[in-house]
């Protein structure tokens, strides 16, 4: 079984916990009282390149990157740094997230927040809304096509900002269907959990012109950049490991840096 079947396995039990503790119903009251939240999207709007710094605690491909953090200290020093979004991983059982750092980040942040886990129900895209999540990542690789089509609409509905992954020619083809604005380009296989910087420049040549692309995963220096920015309509990329092993006074430079060569 690959690492993405066992991954969605276990979500699958961990919604339906949720649902049990928590239904839906509950929820949408709640969800009523929920704030105003942040636009994602602005940040490409107003800016050429833009660098979204991740807090990610481990991996199945890393393992433990960083055992002890303190989300308040690192977000706050994101948005020192000149990050322009912040994404939080909120899966437990893989990557040891938790749903709540998502509101502890906007409690001291100015910043907007995706959130980027596994979404395979519905009921996520809501209690995303109600964690104060600005967008949502949504895992071509993970879903269906008619399932990816309505959990980009759903999410929109909720006033969150849709990002959809994509890895292969096939995940892209449901990214474009959905009619998603922002397309995520994932170096690594979800289902290996290998990096192939090479799959960047396939997937721009089938991407239309009209949708702002983010690349994620694999960059361990700013100079990775140079093997994956090279198209104009790459407007940002999604970065944990790096800044999360980073001496905090080190993660300025490199944001800088990344935002400073790909911004121009």
């Amino acid at each position: 079984m690959s690492i993405l079947k066992r991954i969605i396995k276990a979500k699958k039990l961990e919604v339906k916990q949720k649902k049990e503790k928590f239904p839906m119903e509950k929820l949408l009251v709640e969800l009523m009282k929920a704030p105003a939240n942040r636009n994602f999207r602005d940040i490409f709007e107003y800016n050429d390149f833009s660098v979204i710094a991740e807090i990610k605690r481990k991996s199945p491909s890393k393992g433990v990157i960083k055992a002890n953090i303190n989300v308040r200290k690192i977000a706050e020093n994101y948005e020192k740094s000149g990050a322009r979004a912040i994404s939080v991983v909120t899966d437990k059982k893989f990557f040891d997230g938790r749903l709540e750092y998502i509101e502890e980040v906007k409690k001291y942040t100015s910043l907007p927040v995706l959130r980027k886990d596994f979404i395979i129900d519905e009921y996520q895209i809501y209690e995303s809304r109600l964690a104060k999540a600005d967008a949502v990542l949504i895992i071509a690789a993970a879903l269906d096509k008619k399932s990816v089509v309505q959990f980009v609409r759903k999410t929109r509905f909720l006033n969150m900002t849709p990002i959809v992954e994509v890895h292969s020619g096939d995940d892209l083809k449901k990214a474009i269907s959905s009619g998603t604005d922002i397309i995520g380009i994932n170096t690594r296989d979800l289902k290996t959990f290998k990096t192939n910087f090479g799959i960047v420049k396939t997937l721009m040549k089938k991407i239309p012109k009209d949708k702002i692309v983010i690349i994620e995963s694999g960059m361990t220096k700013p100079e990775d950049l140079d093997n994956v920015a090279t198209d104009p309509r790459i407007k940002g990329a999604l970065i944990g490991t790096m800044f999360m092993k980073m001496p905090d006074k080190d993660v300025k430079d490199a944001i800088g840096k990344m935002q400073g060569k790909y911004g121009a």
